[in-house]
């Protein structure tokens, strides 16, 4: 339900209430958040969903610094911020143990549902702050491996500590099975009863679970040296834990929240601009494009483009890194386009790379019009896709002129492939299965939409992540 909305020449922003899905303790009301889009949205569509901490709004810190620098070129990303139930505008929770780390959990998982099935918007990662990250994090290991990459403002490691920290404030709060807090609820500021229970489950997370996420999460922390909330040294432990995939970064005048105070004039001192320009940075598609590489270091060092003389777009396809620290093999499976116009110095080519069987999803009339090839050396199996029909690159294109999807016609055509190729598909899986000792290539005309398809299905299935199988994508690129 949109409530509301604001332009900009940058951005538009509405303001939306997200119906939580049951089993719920709440029985009326929303979640409320602002969804800040694009002028100009990158491709896929993108959002980063950004949560608050204990005490905190959709607005508060740099959350809406953050929705509008995100949404400015050259990142070009959607993002929604939201307030947790029974925090600034949402629903109340109605529940004598009140908003525990399972309620953030629920609220998560309704946010992103919604992003993803209302707004068909991909969620690139989860920017949480203190008790928000806490909660991403947890929710990740949980519920969601999918989630690329996490961004960690002032969360605590040590979630054992919360009881620590309360009982400084509130030394009895055990006893009195609960204590008093401040909280920002409704534009006012609210004192409210904090039931014991939530605090307990807050203490409750074992943090080194995250490390069980796959290795494509990057994971970006960030730190006030000044926080007297939550020691530095709980940076220190995600650092350690996450090695390779965390990038850590500090603030070293600023406090929890990321501000200070003039030691001279007593003014405060925003460096949250500071934090912002940190994730910023870090999200970046130069940035995440180097992380990627990073990952796969033993892919990246592999010469992935052949020289077959007369054959363009020729490639190897393996090489990449599973989900569980193994390679995909390397010198058996290559995709090209088509291969009839090969030469004689790329037919030498291709005898030395052993490959001995060829799988062409050309269509008989691309075949007819292309040329048959007949190699010395080298089974050619037809395979075409569907009805055999002509899916030439041109044809494809004319599909999506008459489907008018702009980018969606892409998901729709390749949609069709998945359904019309089922029999291809088969064939092509059942030779890998049966012929391991036997290199092949798979081709069709322009060597990128329907060899892309099934290139990227034997990736999944040889267990390489999904962020591996998009950035080695089903068109004429590869990094």
């Amino acid at each position: 339900m949109v409530v509301e909305s604001r332009d900009d020449d940058r951005f538009t922003e509405e303001r939306l209430e997200v119906p939580f899905s049951l089993p719920s303790t709440s029985t009326s009301g929303a979640i409320v958040g602002i969804l800040t889009s694009p002028a100009s949205p990158s491709y896929p569509p993108s959002a980063i969903v950004i949560m608050h901490g204990f005490g905190g709004h959709k607005n508060y810190c740099y959350q809406k610094m953050l929705a509008h620098r995100l949404a400015e070129s050259p990142l070009g990303l959607y993002s929604f911020r939201f307030d947790f139930r029974a925090c600034g505008e949402s629903a109340e929770i109605e529940s004598v143990d009140g908003r525990t780390l399972d309620e953030d959990l629920h609220d998560i998982k309704d946010v992103l549902h919604y992003v993803r099935e209302n707004k068909k918007l991909y969620v690139l990662g989860l920017a949480g702050h203190s008790r928000g990250a806490l909660a991403g994090l947890c929710y990740a290991v949980r519920f969601d491996h999918s989630i690329p990459n996490i961004i960690n403002c002032s969360g605590r490691f040590r979630a054992e500590q919360i009881r620590d920290r309360v009982s400084r404030q509130s030394p009895t709060w055990e006893q009195d099975k609960g204590h008093w807090a401040d909280v920002p609820r409704y534009m006012q500021i609210r004192r409210i009863f904090v039931p014991a229970n939530e605090t307990y489950s807050l203490a409750k997370p074992n943090m080194n679970d995250i490390a069980h996420l796959p290795s494509s999460t990057s994971f970006l922390t960030i730190y006030g040296l000044k926080d007297t909330h939550i020691s530095v040294n709980d940076s220190e432990m995600y650092a350690n834990l996450l090695g390779n995939r965390h990038t850590l970064k500090f603030v070293p005048e600023g406090d929890h929240n990321f501000y200070a105070r003039n030691p001279e004039t007593g003014e405060r001192v925003n460096y949250n601009p500071r934090v912002v320009q940190f994730i910023a940075d870090w999200i970046s598609p130069e940035s995440r494009r180097k992380r990627f590489l990073e990952r796969n270091d033993y892919a990246s060092a592999i010469r992935r483009w052949k020289a077959i003389d007369g054959v363009l777009n020729f490639r190897e396809l393996g090489g990449w890194k599973t989900r569980d620290g193994r390679y995909v093999r390397t010198g058996y499976i290559f995709r090209s386009a088509q291969i009839s116009t090969v030469t004689e110095i790329g037919m030498a080519a291709l005898k030395e790379l052993n490959i001995c069987k060829s799988f062409d999803l050309r269509s008989s009339g691309e075949c007819q019009k292309n040329g048959v090839y007949d190699i010395p050396g080298l089974d050619r199996q037809h395979v075409p896709l569907g009805l055999d029909e002509d899916l030439s690159p041109e044809e494809i294109a004319k599909k999506l002129n008459r489907l008018a999807l702009g980018a969606d016609g892409f998901l729709t055509v390749y949609r069709e492939f998945l359904e019309e190729g089922i029999r291809a598909y088969r064939t092509i899986l059942e030779y890998i299965r049966d012929q391991s000792n036997k290199p092949l290539i798979i081709h069709c005309t322009a060597g990128k939409d329907r060899t892309g398809i099934i290139c990227a299905l034997i990736l999944m299935l040889a267990d390489v992540d999904a962020d591996t199988v998009a950035r080695y994508k089903p068109c004429n690129l590869v990094l």
